[in-house]
């Protein structure tokens, strides 16, 4: 049995019609956030699913925006932990916020690859998902759009795994 909690960030940005959430409020989320994945990481543990869905309000009487002082948040769903450098049998991570890694094959889990999970502060910041897509080939496309090219290593690594689909389209 767990304490009551709020609504997740997710659900408290839909209730308000995806209207971003302040800076100062994303800056003290990124804090606390970045608290726990720290302290997770110091266990050598690794939180493969981190997105708003996942992340609730203390406080179960949130209508409007809650001010920095009382914005209290708890990360839930520790369901597909897995230990840092652990291979992992399945695609893990919602695709919203899937390292490129995890997208081309690679399943040796490392804590490098959950820095992806900050793009969930891009959707409390703007209201939504920066790479909203469902198949992995434009996914990977709409990343190098943003961010640049994919290392070399990423696509030799690619190549190697799914030598025959990714011949031609990561060429």
């Amino acid at each position: 049995v767990f304490e009551r909690l709020g609504p997740s960030l997710f659900d408290f940005l839909k209730r308000n019609k995806y209207c971003p959430f302040p800076v100062d409020l994303v800056r003290e989320f990124g804090r606390q956030l970045l608290e726990s994945v720290a302290y997770m990481h110091d266990l050598r543990l690794i939180h493969t699913d981190l997105k708003p869905e996942n992340i609730l309000l203390v406080s179960s009487e949130y209508v409007k925006l809650p001010g920095c002082k009382s914005s209290a948040i708890k990360l839930i769903d520790f369901g597909s932990t897995a230990f840092d450098n652990q291979n992992h049998s399945s695609i893990v991570s919602t695709r919203h916020y899937r390292a490129p890694e995890i997208i081309l094959g690679n399943r040796l889990l490392c804590w490098k690859m959950r820095m992806w999970f900050s793009l969930c502060f891009f959707v409390l910041y703007e209201g939504e998902a920066l790479f909203q897509t469902h198949e992995n080939l434009e996914h990977l496309a709409m990343m190098e759009r943003v961010l640049g090219p994919l290392p070399e290593h990423m696509i030799r690594r690619a190549k190697k795994i799914f030598p025959e689909r990714l011949k031609t389209k990561l060429a």
